[in-house]
């Protein structure tokens, strides 16, 4: 069960050899050696932890082993060969559209033609939005290919007459998000595939506004879909910049980066943070931020790799054995991981713990509110837990509790005068920033929250909780491959209230559409009671969803889920 007071810190293994010193700037601090993997006594291999060094550590069976975290073709039944028929012709139908873009696997489905009818079909949709001829910025991750997909869009966008904006190297998708905006551009276009395995790339589309497509126009792209045209790429239309600088200017308005310093001058022997961005496109990004205002900060698996050094770049605790560990052992205020483009952080607390991500937005809500100062509505997945609700509505907020995904967030943003927007998977964004997903900035945030306060994380959620109660969330993804999924949501929408669940009484049902689809049934059980069933687009899944009082509370919902289900 997922509650505050139950997790599992994988720290029972041998310490690294880590110590620090300073660098030749007074203030600059780095590890001397970097953290070793904890894992099985007895047997060694060679793991990478950047791209010039290898050092000898002992593998994890839980954590890092390569039959656990690997993800390769052949695992894959469904994945033609290279040599295959299915390569030269790949169909149009191959190509769907998620709720964040397109993501499939390389050299099957994300080929070169494909990603030149997406190009093209883009280039349609910005000529029927009236947007012809205008700029759009273009970036990528460490993915394999990525940068030579980013040229390949650049070009054609180019040979239709759109000027371009090309990133010099690889940034985190918020970074692109905010050049989008910075530069006037009409559109982004991210090469990446977030937190999936590494046997795939995928394209985000950002709007003029500096956040995700809205659901019509990522349909509209898709129906623009058709055979490639031939044309000639413009050179003189492509610039390649770096995004960084602008970006980070613009961080140094939104985080109190004085109060960063002045905790590290009074406090030097405890502003510390260990960050593993897993190989993906935050690189050493945050360490580049706080070193120089005098945190000791240390980055592990900070050289953006292919392969993500074989771990699913997604940042759950099942993931970062190596971050919780070392969090622990080197005495650091906390744990900072990215997911493989960045947009998406999680945080580890100082004795190792994992905080999960209703833990980080009901902190990162008070820290706005209380130690900021900041006003506005707060807009909330369906998935996240009502003592949101509670919090905020204590100093006067509006909640919106809005479809899973976090462009239901943004198209609230874009209308409200709002604070923070926040989803169960981790991805926040903020007044006075974007309307959009950042990793980099929550992770400045949570280091923000422990300076101004000087308290750490365990502290400021005991006093959260006394005001909220702690949280008791669990969740189901269910296997559902029978011909009638499609009819499960419509038969408990037509549920009105009344009914009972696990003893208590539906006050209201409330329901959730992506267009006209159907996409999750929410059934409120009153004093932050609640279940919720969503089936899946585009995997044979159903998702069930609930929230308590206590563990035993959730347990009650969750099989009332699986019978409502048809589980």
């Amino acid at each position: 069960m997922r509650s505050s007071r139950s997790r599992k810190d994988g720290r029972s293994c041998t310490p690294p050899r880590i110590t620090w010193k300073r660098r030749s700037s007074e203030a600059n601090w780095r590890a001397t050696a970097s953290p070793r993997i904890p894992g099985t006594p007895g047997t060694s291999r060679r793991w990478r932890t950047d791209s010039s060094t290898t050092r000898s550590v002992e593998p994890s069976s839980n954590i890092l082993s390569r039959s656990s975290c690997r993800w390769s073709s052949t695992s894959m039944p469904w994945r033609s060969s290279p040599t295959g028929n299915r390569r030269r012709g790949t169909a149009m139908r191959d190509i769907r559209f998620g709720t964040d873009g397109w993501r499939a696997l390389l050299d099957s489905v994300f080929t070169d033609l494909n990603v030149t009818r997406v190009a093209e079909a883009f280039v349609r949709h910005l000529h029927s939005t009236g947007d012809a001829g205008s700029s759009v910025a273009i970036a990528y991750d460490g993915r394999r290919r990525s940068k030579h997909f980013a040229s390949l869009f650049a070009e054609i966008l180019s040979a239709h007459g759109h000027p371009v904006i090309l990133a010099s190297s690889i940034v985190p998708t918020p970074v692109l998000s905010f050049a989008v905006r910075h530069h006037g551009c009409s559109a982004g276009v991210m090469i990446t595939a977030s937190h999936n395995p590494p046997d795939y790339n995928g394209i985000k589309f950002k709007g003029a506004y500096g956040g995700p497509f809205m659901s019509d126009r990522t349909r509209d792209v898709e129906a623009e879909l058709r055979a490639t045209t031939e044309g000639k790429s413009d050179p003189a239309l492509v610039r390649t910049i770096d995004l960084l600088p602008a970006y980070l200017a613009h961080l140094g308005t939104v985080v109190d980066m004085q109060a960063l310093r002045e905790f590290a001058r009074t406090d030097s022997a405890r502003a510390s943070v260990m960050i593993d961005s897993m190989g993906g496109a935050g690189g050493t990004l945050l360490e580049e931020i706080l070193a120089p205002l005098g945190w000791r900060a240390q980055t592990i698996f900070g050289t953006p790799d292919e392969r993500f050094y074989d771990r699913l770049p997604e940042p759950i605790a099942q993931n970062l054995g190596p971050l919780l560990y070392n969090t622990a052992v080197t005495d650091a205020l906390l744990g900072i991981a990215t997911d493989g483009d960045a947009d998406r952080c999680s945080i580890v607390y100082e004795d190792g713990t994992w905080m999960t991500a209703q833990e980080n937005i009901l902190a990162l809500v008070w820290h706005l509110q209380v130690n900021k100062g900041w006003n506005g509505a707060v807009i909330k997945s369906a998935s996240v837990t009502d003592k949101v609700r509670m919090l905020a509505q204590r100093r006067g907020a509006e909640v919106f509790d809005v479809s899973v995904g976090f462009k239901y967030i943004t198209e609230v943003m874009l209308k409200e005068d709002f604070l923070f927007g926040g989803e169960e998977s981790g991805g926040f964004g903020f007044k006075h920033h974007l309307p959009e997903r950042d990793g980099i900035l929550t992770g400045l945030l949570f280091c923000e929250m422990i300076a101004v306060t000087g308290r750490t994380l365990k502290e400021i959620m005991r006093e959260v909780y006394d005001v909220v109660g702690e949280v008791h969330y669990d969740r189901i993804d269910a296997p559902y491959d029978r011909p009638d999924r499609a009819d499960i949501l419509p038969r408990l929408a037509a549920m009105t209230g009344g009914e009972t669940l696990g003893g208590f009484a539906v006050q209201s049902v409330r329901t959730y559409r992506e267009g006209t689809a159907l996409t999750g049934v929410k059934f409120l059980l009153g004093n932050a009671r609640w279940l919720l069933v969503r089936t899946s687009q585009t995997e044979p899944l159903v998702r069930i969803y609930a929230e308590g009082q206590k563990d035993d509370e959730v347990r009650m919902l969750l099989a009332e889920g699986k019978r409502l289900a048809g589980l």
